[in-house]
């Protein structure tokens, strides 16, 4: 009797140690905040897989060319790219036209801002249309939730 009190006051100790500091009084809401951590985790991931194969398929092939085109800058009248940003597959690669960056005069910080911009911009949208970064447009059928769930807790 006496070492199942001491079982329990250990398991006890155990969960208000792993409690203290979280925004949380019992271990039960603790697994169900994790739980639903967990399932909106994975269905950011189902997202991102089923994109993949999808995209794949050749009525989607449209989504792979632009990736594979990706964003490219320019420099006067020169045909060719000063800066490209694209993927071809996995990842994102950045091609520098260097034959063209050493005839800009000053070109040097010219290009880094160019090639900081060019790869924060492609890598956000790549990964967001690809479901691995959370899209920024706001989802009308969330705010509203989250509307009435704010309502409903200040009743």
């Amino acid at each position: 009797m006496q070492e199942n009190n001491k079982k329990n006051h250990a398991n006890n100790s155990a969960t208000r140690d792993k409690l203290a500091g979280l925004p949380f009084q019992k271990a039960s809401e603790l697994k169900k905040f994790s739980d639903e951590l967990r399932f909106e985790i994975w269905k950011q991931l189902e997202r991102a897989r089923l994109f993949n194969e999808m995209s794949k398929k050749e009525d989607y092939k449209f989504i792979q060319e632009e990736f594979k085109h990706g964003l490219t800058c320019k420099y006067g009248n020169n045909k060719d790219s000063l800066v490209k940003v694209f993927s071809e597959g996995q990842g994102i690669q950045i091609d520098i036209n260097k034959i063209l960056v050493q005839h800009m005069p000053h070109s040097e910080p010219f290009v880094e801002t160019l090639i900081r911009s060019m790869g924060d911009t492609f890598s956000k949208a790549y990964y967001q249309a690809k479901g691995i970064l959370p899209s920024d447009h706001m989802n009308i059928g969330d705010t509203l939730k989250d509307l009435k769930k704010v309502l409903k807790e200040n009743k």
